[in-house]
């Protein structure tokens, strides 16, 4: 089978987990904001920021090394499994351990129990890390695709069903624990030909991969802390509540982007490091790429922002309003993580973490006391402008910094790749939001009629102006089956 037919099935299925996982969250958070309070969703946003952090460090970077070096032997990966795993076991101490100086700091004791059943799920995540890696080495997303399609369905039952029965926003954090726990087991079921653990452990001979983990590591952590550095600022500043509504309007607009993203990013990186001695594939796949996810997130991003104002007070309630104005800004932030989401793939499957590294830095340290001055004067929604001016202008940059070194002076492409789509995009929200002048009686019509104009203007605007593009990518996902010659 082909590079290409199997990045085709791998992005089929990724896509699949994707639209499951999103469903599910969506259910989740649907039926959490009935139930909860603004004030539960900024403590379980806390959890979470808490979390993310540590499964930084339980990863190590290791997941990347072991996709970019294609010349791992079974003795390093069951050294590289046994590394994982007792990192995820003292990160979980550590959490614990931290848990009664974390809810002393934000004021907030119900914080201390949230976390302490949270960092079980650190001991659970190393399970598959290794596993899921090898799996994603090797193209065989149809495993990763029904493990997390299963992982999803069972998370979704859980937190609905332990929320119904009154345990409140510890539903989220269960439920959660549960699914990892089970994701580790599948995934290393899944993996029984490709990973044989056994009980050995050599530093020496993974010191090449770890060395590679620790850039990816280090990158990873600011990058994170510098994209979640408005959520730990408005927990730390403005208190639960306002993180409550901000957490909200980021599940709704940031989410989609995080679960959509992979599906081509993580087949893209794995391919790209396949090619990485071939600069003109290297460049095919990476404008390729940027199109596709443009073209594909950008409608939902700005179409959701133009809706926003109807749908949330309809289907969230009314209590949750503070939210509108934050999906709004955070569409224009969204957009730019999706233009720049295929720059990581490229600079890592080349080699190059450590030049991420140092960009992630040089891009927190300006971004964060700039983003602090603004929270700690204006409060959430001038901090939020903030950062929707410090991102745009920082597009060109990582082109100047990460792209450029790699495939030389391709802007002209690049912006090609995504400048169309989300100029369709912006144009479809705007007539969108123009709707809502309208009399159209109950708020479920006008939102049934901004549904439909916003699918037939894009998709009619895309046919129109954007053909080729279309039939570019579709020639991608569906690609024509060779036809035997005949004797």
């Amino acid at each position: 089978m082909s590079l290409r037919v199997k990045a085709v099935k791998a992005v089929r299925w990724t896509a699949a987990k994707s639209v499951g996982d999103i469903g599910s969250r969506f259910v989740i958070t649907l039926v959490a904001a009935h139930v909860l309070t603004p004030s539960d969703f900024g403590l379980y946003a806390l959890v979470n920021l808490v979390l993310g952090v540590a499964n930084i460090f339980a990863a190590g970077g290791l997941t990347q090394g072991i996709v970019s070096k294609q010349d791992v032997t079974p003795d390093q990966l069951s050294s590289l499994f046994w590394l994982n795993l007792l990192s995820g076991i003292l990160l979980s101490l550590l959490v614990g351990l931290a848990a009664p100086l974390l809810a002393e700091f934000y004021q907030q004791p119900k914080l201390l129990g949230m976390l302490l059943v949270a960092a079980l799920s650190l001991m659970a995540s190393p399970l598959g890390q290794t596993s899921q890696a090898l799996l994603q080495r090797n193209l065989h997303f149809a495993s990763l695709g029904l493990v997390d399609l299963s992982v999803s369905a069972l998370n979704c039952v859980c937190a609905i069903g332990l929320l119904y029965a009154g345990v409140g926003v510890y539903s989220l954090i269960i439920a959660q624990v549960m699914a990892t726990a089970v994701r580790g087991v599948l995934l290393r079921a899944s993996c029984r030909g490709l990973l044989r653990v056994r009980l050995r452990f050599d530093f020496a001979e993974i010191r090449p991969l770890v060395n590679f983990g620790m850039f990816q590591t280090g990158s990873g952590l600011v990058n994170y802390l510098s994209g979640r550095l408005d959520q730990f600022l408005i927990g730390t500043l403005l208190g639960p509540q306002a993180l409550g509504y901000y957490s909200l309007a980021w599940t709704l607009i940031m989410e989609p982007v995080f679960r959509i993203t992979p599906v081509i990013i993580s087949v893209a990186f794995p391919v790209f490091a396949q090619r990485q001695n071939d600069r003109s594939a290297l460049n095919r796949g990476f404008l390729i790429v940027t199109k596709m996810v443009t073209m594909t997130i950008a409608p939902m991003v700005f179409g959701f922002a133009a809706i926003a104002p109807g749908v949330i007070p309809l289907v969230l309630g009314d209590k949750w309003t503070p939210s509108v104005q934050l999906v709004e800004l955070l569409s224009i932030i969204a957009i730019v993580r999706v233009i720049n989401a295929p720059i990581g793939p490229l600079v890592l499957a080349v080699g190059q973490a450590n030049k991420l590294f140092f960009w992630t830095v040089g891009y927190s340290v300006v971004q964060a006391p700039l983003y602090a001055a603004f929270i700690a004067v204006g409060g959430l929604i001038p901090a939020t402008v903030c950062l929707c001016i410090v991102r745009v202008p920082a597009t060109y940059l990582a082109y100047v910094y990460l792209v450029r070194p790699i495939l030389g002076p391709v802007m002209a492409e690049y912006m090609s790749a995504f400048l169309p789509a989300t100029g369709l995009a912006v144009a479809m929200a705007i007539a969108v939001r123009s709707v809502s002048m309208l009399s159209l009686g109950s708020s479920s019509a006008l939102l049934a009629a901004q549904l439909v104009l916003g699918v037939a203007l894009y998709a009619g605007m895309t046919i129109l102006f954007r053909r080729s593009d279309v039939s570019e990518l579709a020639s991608l996902v569906m690609p024509r089956r060779s036809v035997r010659p005949t004797a």
